[in-house]
Formats: C-alpha cells, sequence, structure tokens
C-alpha cells in the first residue's frame, strides 16, 4: 500500500512546496535563498513532516516581499530527475533539509538540522533566509567583506589553497591550545575540589573529636 503509482503520484502532487527536478533546479532557484527538502513518498519520516512543509510552502507563497524565496521539494525516488538532484548534493538519509544561498548552483548550501514542526521551520527559516554576502552576492556584503572578497577572487588557485591550509591550520592551534588550557584548568578544579573535600573531612573529624571530648568531661 502506498507504494502503487497512483498513490505514489498522489503524495507528489500534494506537496504545496515548489517541484525541483535536474531540469528546473538551475533555473528556479538563481538568485533565490531557498530552502529545499528532499524526501520519498515511501519514507514514513518524510510523510510525518510532510504536513508542517505544505504550510511552510503555503506561507511563504502568501507573504508578501518574498519573491527572493523559495520553498522547494525533490522526490530522490523520481528517476531520473530527481536522483540526479539527490547525487548531486550528496544526499544519504532522508528526509534531508538544505538551505541558503542557491548562487553558482547550490554550492553555498548548507543542511538543516533542526526540528522540523512547522512553528521550528518557519522560525529557523526567517533568521537563515536573508542575503549573505558571498561572490555570487556583492549586495550584500560590506566594504569590508567586499574588499576580502574581491581581494581572494583576484588570486591564482594556488595561493588560495595556501591560505585555505593556513587557515584550518590555524584553527587546528586554536583547537590544541584551548584543549591544553581547559585540561589545565581542570586539574586545578580537581586539585582544588579534592583538597575542599579533605578539609571538610578533616573539619568533620574535628567536630566528632570536640563532642566526644565534651561528652568525656561530663
Amino acid at each position: 500500500p502506498g507504494r502503487d503509482p497512483v498513490s505514489i503520484n498522489k503524495i507528489r502532487s500534494s506537496e504545496a512546496a515548489v517541484p525541483l527536478t535536474t531540469d528546473n533546479f538551475d533555473e528556479l532557484t538563481k538568485g533565490k535563498l531557498v530552502f529545499i527538502k528532499f524526501y520519498s513518498p515511501h519514507c514514513p519520516h518524510c510523510k510525518s513532516m510532510a504536513g508542517a512543509w505544505n504550510e511552510l510552502a503555503s506561507y511563504y507563497e502568501n507573504l508578501p516581499e518574498s519573491d527572493n524565496i523559495l520553498i522547494g521539494s525533490i522526490d530522490c525516488t523520481n528517476s531520473p530527475k530527481g536522483k540526479g538532484l539527490c547525487a548531486r548534493f550528496k544526499i544519504m538519509g532522508l528526509p534531508t533539509l538544505i538551505y541558503g544561498d542557491a548562487s553558482f548552483g547550490g554550492t553555498y548550501l548548507e543542511e538543516y538540522g533542526g526540528d522540523k514542526a512547522f512553528h521550528d521551520l518557519k522560525s529557523f527559516a526567517a533568521e537563515a533566509l536573508v542575503p549573505t554576502c558571498n561572490p555570487g552576492n556583492m549586495d550584500a556584503c560590506s566594504p569590508d567583506m567586499r574588499k576580502d572578497t574581491e581581494a581572494f577572487t583576484a588570486m591564482p588557485y594556488e595561493v588560495l589553497d595556501n591560505l585555505i591550509k593556513g587557515k584550518e591550520k590555524q584553527q587546528e592551534d586554536l583547537q590544541t591550545s584551548f584543549k591544553e588550557t581547559f585540561a589545565k584548568l581542570q586539574k586545578n578544579y580537581d586539585e582544588s575540589l579534592l583538597e575542599k573535600e579533605m578539609q571538610i573531612i578533616r573539619a568533620k573529624a574535628n567536630v566528632k573529636l570536640i563532642k566526644e571530648v565534651i561528652d568525656a568531661k561530663e
């Protein structure tokens, strides 16, 4: 049940979001901020969030000044047009949601990992689906970011690759330094905690001894 062509087509046609395939993806998402669901008509988890996703799509469809936002759906079982997009974005599990600026064929899209109720999706979209600075959207860049982007764009690939390696090494060094500092702080904390416990034990022993002395005097 639910896997026959009629049922599958019914599920696909019930999607309120824009259906995306290899034929229309680049055209419909060009210059857009997108929130896209990869799904399967057979997937129980996909079915459970279908209502929330339809509600989100309808909300943005009726939202004024949302022409630059697209809420889409891709059926990964739709061969080859849907499967091709799932392969392109290396989708491993369903449902998977991706979002962001669709410039350059989706290079900047990221995976959403939050809850999938309507109010969660709506709250996230309101914060995430805003113009961000990148080479495909220079209008969203601050003067400093625009300057950096233009400088990086003018650099050859080899220089950019070395810059990436240097920044990644910097991140690793910072993480290592943090771990070392945290380990020292943890050691100091553990030693202080042990000293506190020992002092409490000694204080309790003294109180017990004093009470015993008082009892012996009576």
